[in-house]
């Protein structure tokens, strides 16, 4: 079976990312400190997207585009793989064309 890096598998990755890290702040960890300051649910959003952006040297607008469904170029959609700890190339993948991916072995 080969892992799929398609559009809308990003589109899922990413948008979990974001919501988790909304619920992360909404339902703290009993166990951490409480000393930090509290973030409501849509500033943990809208920090976690900034830190992707940030860390996959993306622009905000391929951020929309990848979260609304739509296509981006192999270079920073792979960039975005990478941020969210699943490098394509290391499963033998390498991303082609807007939607597209090919076996390299």
């Amino acid at each position: 079976m080969n892992p799929d890096f398609s559009p809308a598998m990003l589109r899922g990755f990413v948008n979990a990312r974001i919501q988790m890290a909304g619920f992360r702040a909404a339902f703290p960890d009993e166990r951490k400190s409480a000393r930090r300051k509290a973030l409501s649910f849509d500033e943990a959003c809208a920090a976690e997207r900034a830190h992707l952006i940030r860390r996959a040297d993306i622009t905000p607008e391929q951020l929309e585009l990848v979260l609304s469904g739509r296509r981006i170029s192999p270079a920073p959609r792979e960039r975005l793989w990478k941020a969210l700890d699943a490098d394509p190339g290391r499963f033998g993948i390498r991303l082609v064309g807007m939607t597209e991916q090919e076996i390299v072995r």
